[in-house]
């Protein structure tokens, strides 16, 4: 793992830890807040957790992702997709999920991660058996969650409610990413070609 990487998995370790120190109820996804203009809540409350087993869980889940793609993208690259998906899928929860009144959690920006590091390995060929099975676990995992109802084992282990299209909003931000970046590549490679 490089040096960079472990420095932005321990920033974002820090600033998770931080903000479960802060007023939870100032900083959540709160639909009536966000109504009545308090927009930073569709970011801020992915860095908030329901408790502290919520948020071990989710420091662990995206320092895997992040050791696991260590080169596969660029520092600023993984910043910006953190703060980008972040946004989206708390307006995607706002516009689609009229029901949500409240939400937090990491977890839906951690699967948009993984999904798009996977799109970058598949244009890697020595990469791609390797993110062909990453991409069908993914998938697996995203038709297991939202085909079952109930209580599930996570659900279970913060004492809380997992909002599961959260993560299938996240797979399709990195999934829309990586299609973008795919297509970034491949313009700029026929205008080389030029």
């Amino acid at each position: 793992m490089s040096r960079h990487t472990l420095l932005l998995i321990l920033a974002l370790w820090l600033l998770l830890v931080w903000t479960q120190s802060l007023d939870v109820n100032s900083w959540a996804y709160n639909r009536d807040a966000i109504a009545n203009g308090e927009y930073w809540r569709l970011i801020t409350g992915h860095f908030i957790h329901l408790n502290n087993m919520h948020l071990l869980l989710n420091m662990l889940g995206v320092g895997l992702v992040l050791m696991l793609f260590d080169s596969v993208l660029a520092i600023w690259q993984w910043f910006v997709f953190l703060l980008a998906s972040a946004f989206i899928i708390g307006v995607m929860i706002y516009f689609t999920l009229p029901q949500v009144q409240g939400y937090v959690g990491l977890s839906g920006v951690i699967h948009g991660l993984y999904v798009l590091a996977t799109m970058q390995l598949l244009t890697q060929p020595k990469e791609r058996n390797f993110a062909l099975i990453l991409a069908v676990m993914v998938t697996l995992k995203l038709l297991t969650e939202n085909g079952v109802q109930g209580t599930s084992f996570t659900a279970n282990l913060i004492g809380g409610h997992v909002l599961l299209p959260a993560h299938l909003y996240g797979a399709e931000v990195g999934l829309l990413f990586g299609v973008l970046a795919w297509l970034s590549k491949r313009l700029n490679a026929d205008k080389k070609q030029e």
